[in-house]
């Protein structure tokens, strides 16, 4: 009799996990848009003072402007593989991807004067551990994924 209530709760909370998946999904829709928004306002305001000149930190925000709409979207096809049931490595790559992203972001908006070497040294260990974890996950879906049959002597590729 538990077995048959745990699996209705299970699905359930599988329906709740789902709809909350959706309607967050949404509201990255938003935010996705306004930071998108921001960028193109961004580059416009950039554009048209040409005459000033660009400095560097006109490069760091714009390109800031850009990561943060590329995380946006990262954490939208994130929760999007929730809503849709999606689960398992895949999910994790796309997290582990978010993080590389964001760390990125970090180091282009740096202010490298007011940086000390610890902090350098920290972010660059975040770079290869994320970087590692991916290449790990990235090896683990090579060994999962189904491969084709081996092609038997007296058979043809297709061509």
């Amino acid at each position: 009799m538990t077995g048959g209530r745990t699996r209705k709760a299970s699905r359930g909370y599988s329906a709740f996990e789902r709809i909350i998946a959706w309607l967050l999904l949404i509201g990255m829709g938003g935010v996705i848009l306004l930071a998108t928004g921001n960028f193109l306002r961004a580059v416009l305001e950039t554009a048209l003072g040409w005459e000033t000149g660009w400095d560097y930190r006109t490069f760091q925000a714009l390109f800031d402007g850009i990561l943060a709409a590329v995380i946006a979207l990262e954490l939208a096809h994130s929760v999007q593989q929730m809503a849709e049931g999606q689960k398992g490595l895949v999910q994790v790559r796309t997290v582990i991807l978010i993080g590389v992203l964001a760390v990125v972001r970090k180091l282009i908006v740096l202010e490298i004067e007011d940086t000390t070497g610890t902090f350098l040294m920290g972010l660059g260990v975040a770079v290869l551990a994320l970087g590692a974890v991916y290449a790990l996950i990235l090896w683990v879906e090579g060994k999962v994924a189904p491969q084709p049959p081996p092609i038997t002597p007296g058979e043809r590729e297709e061509e």
